[in-house]
């Protein structure tokens, strides 16, 4: 008889023993995000570059030669060998359906996903596949496949049909699957069109509320939900908060009994002066612990488990010797309050990955050249100049709730720049046979890894 993971109040139990995942993300593997792979611009976008330089053919071997030079068996072994007993698996939708052919599944997303399950089958990993990308985005931000700094994903309910589809047929074809921990139904929502500043918190993850978050977002969880439970009545159903899986007030009156909830921890994100290194150490532990329980009250609240779907720092930006304490003081916060985890992230352009291409490589050779005239922090300021500059002049009037909502509009309008300029010209100084075997630096035979990153996995896994 096949045994599945089960919620019961608010631990997660395997039979009778109770289970704490101690994980990793396996990001920008079937969802491309820019900064972990040294490209610019989002996911269709860096794709629509490589068939505008090598044709669809050529792209399409590109892209299947990544996916699989990206994660192999060898990555499952070396998982395996830290201790990681989870992988949450974001994965993008024009994968699994084809817009130019709505009601038709793509073959490709499923045998990624068949490949996944089975080396966690082999190495007994759970998996958590992630929607990380939906028509017209979940947010404004590049992470969603999103082109415009626009959420038309809550604009249209077609959208929203198209994903509760998109889930039952995943959950059709993988409800016997042991190794499947569940379905993280979407990544960071964040619904803007009517946000308003509540002038509380210091920072955005804190001072903003969506008046619409209350009617979309618990909507569509109810229509994924009643979705899945049609063709499986046993996996655990994640779901995320509002503004970016922080915000889970709209959340309230959650039913169905094998339902957890997932939550996001960006500390230096939210509060970025915790990476200065006159920041005393003391203060610095204590703003990271009062973060963190601030999110996981909702484990009380909702009286639900709780996974902490994505924790992460900037390696490459301030240096390991300055990353690793965050990284133990994180573990330690896990540890302390028994909270199950996947870290953000397993492997990348050499930015905050536990793993990376060495730097000698041609992957990094490419991106090295790349960053010479982007990277996604300059991208960031550039938008925000430009965008300072017009509000100044024009719209002094302008508030924060302003400044929030048109910063990703602007950054949206680069992204095509990045592509005709800075891409695209570099691209086409690669011939074809040279560009397919460019993925080769992600095997991970030719990868090396954080050494101290790995000791701190084996300390709080084991």
């Amino acid at each position: 008889m096949r045994e599945f993971v089960k919620v019961r109040g608010k631990k997660f139990y395997k039979g009778d023993e109770e289970i704490l995942f101690k994980g990793i993300g396996i990001g920008s593997w079937l969802n491309l995000e820019h900064f972990m792979m040294g490209l610019p611009g989002n996911d269709f976008q860096i794709r629509q570059s490589f068939t505008d330089v090598y044709g669809k053919k050529g792209a399409d071997r590109f892209f299947d030669t990544l996916v699989k030079e990206f994660v192999s068996e060898a990555d499952f072994c070396f998982m395996k060998e830290l201790g990681i007993n989870l992988v949450r698996v974001p994965f993008n939708y024009r994968l699994f359906m084809d817009d130019e052919k709505p009601g038709e599944w793509r073959q490709t997303g499923f045998d990624y996903f068949d490949y996944l399950f089975r080396l966690a089958e082999q190495y007994e990993i759970y998996v958590l596949p992630d929607l990380h990308a939906v028509p017209g985005g979940q947010n404004p931000d590049w992470h969603s496949d999103n082109g415009t700094g626009y959420t038309l994903f809550w604009q249209y309910g077609i959208f929203r049909q198209q994903m509760v589809m998109l889930w039952k047929e995943i959950a059709a074809r993988y409800r016997d699957e042991v190794y499947l921990l569940g379905y993280d139904i979407l990544n960071e929502p964040c619904i803007i069109p009517d946000r308003i500043d509540t002038g509380e918190g210091e920072d955005m993850a804190t001072g903003f509320v969506s008046a619409q978050a209350s009617d979309f977002l618990p909507d569509f969880y109810a229509q994924v939900t009643e979705a899945i439970r049609s063709v499986d009545r046993e996996h655990i159903i994640f779901v995320e908060g509002d503004h970016f899986a922080s915000d889970f007030d709209c959340l309230r009156g959650i039913t169905d009994e094998q339902t957890a909830l997932t939550f996001h921890y960006y500390p230096t994100v939210w509060y970025d002066d915790l990476y200065d290194k006159e920041y005393d150490r003391r203060e610095r532990e204590q703003k990271f612990e009062e973060v963190f329980c601030r999110l996981i009250r909702i484990r009380e609240e909702f009286g639900r488990p709780i996974l902490c779907g994505e924790a992460g720092y900037e390696i490459a930006t301030n240096g390991m010797e300055d990353t690793l304490p965050l990284i133990e003081l994180t573990f330690r916060l896990f540890q302390k309050y028994a909270v199950s985890f996947t870290l953000w992230s397993y492997k990348d352009a050499c930015f905050m990955g536990l793993v990376y291409p060495k730097r000698d490589s041609a992957w990094m050779q490419l991106a090295d050249k790349i960053r010479v005239r982007w990277d996604h922090h300059r991208a960031e300021r550039q938008a925000a100049k430009g965008l300072e500059t017009l509000l100044a002049g024009e719209y002094p009037e302008a508030g924060r709730e302003d400044r929030y909502v048109l910063a990703f509009r602007q950054r949206a309008l680069l992204y095509p720049l990045e592509q005709k300029y800075i891409l695209k010209p570099l691209l086409a100084m690669y011939p074809e046979e040279e560009m397919l075997r460019l993925p080769e630096a992600f095997r991970f035979e030719n990868c090396g890894y954080h050494e101290e990153f790995a000791r701190v996995y084996r300390e709080f896994t084991f």
